[in-house]
């Protein structure tokens, strides 16, 4: 009995693990309201779940803020950007009712695969920005290139996160409790189990000697020509 209350039990480990969770939504949520915020906040959750899947986290609240800070020019510009051109996409998608029913299913067509590629770089861009320091222009590029070179990976994390949101407005039950479990640790959720697949992903683009992810890698104009390289 005194094992399974031990802090080192699987029990407590998990546990604890979803406390972490718990607090690292709500800062993520509070440090979102603002709006503008959104982007920083979203980097933020990622510089710590990041952290989280390698067992190199410490203090949540402390690697939140310091994330948060380091990021947050960079990342408003970068939430900014991707929030006007959604904006942009909607309206246009909006739009095309006024087209005559030909040229309807074609615009519509072309916006859906705009679409495509806006949630590709948006579910790259902010855990990329988490881990490596770049110009804002290859930010955006290597994140699409990234997110192409493992596309397989790409689409399950685009995939399941918009599973789960269906599934949240499925039925009035389904959104009383849906909305809970997102406020409570579901964004945090997301965030470290695509954590896990970034940390794949991401180790064939860094040093082969970097052995943490304590601070952010500076990250090469280029990407590296043999993709292939095992992640560690």
């Amino acid at each position: 009995m005194n094992s399974f209350f031990s802090m080192d039990s699987p029990v407590m480990r998990f546990l604890s693990r979803v406390c972490d969770l718990i607090i690292l939504n709500l800062l993520a949520i509070v440090c979102s309201i603002p709006i503008v915020t959104i982007g920083a906040s979203i980097t933020a959750m990622f510089s710590v779940t990041l952290k989280m899947v390698k067992g190199e986290e410490s203090y949540i609240v402390r690697g939140f803020f310091k994330g948060f800070k380091e990021n947050f020019k960079q990342a408003t510009i970068i939430w900014l950007i991707m929030a006007v051109l959604g904006l942009f996409l909607y309206m246009d998608y909006r739009s095309a009712v006024l087209l005559p029913d030909s040229m309807q299913s074609i615009f519509q067509v072309l916006i859906g695969a705009v679409v495509v590629i806006y949630l590709i770089v948006f579910t790259y861009i902010f855990p990329y920005l988490a881990r490596f320091q770049n110009t804002l222009k290859n930010i955006f590029k290597n994140s699409l290139l990234i997110a192409i070179l493992n596309l397989p990976w790409t689409v399950l994390m685009i995939v399941c996160p918009i599973a789960l949101v269906i599934v949240t407005f499925l039925t009035t039950t389904t959104l009383v409790y849906g909305s809970m479990l997102w406020i409570l640790m579901g964004f945090a959720v997301i965030s470290y189990f695509n954590s896990i697949t970034f940390r794949k992903v991401f180790a064939k683009y860094e040093p082969h000697d970097e052995e943490n992810l304590s601070e952010p890698l500076e990250a090469p104009e280029e990407l590296p020509e043999h993709h292939e390289t095992s992640a560690k």
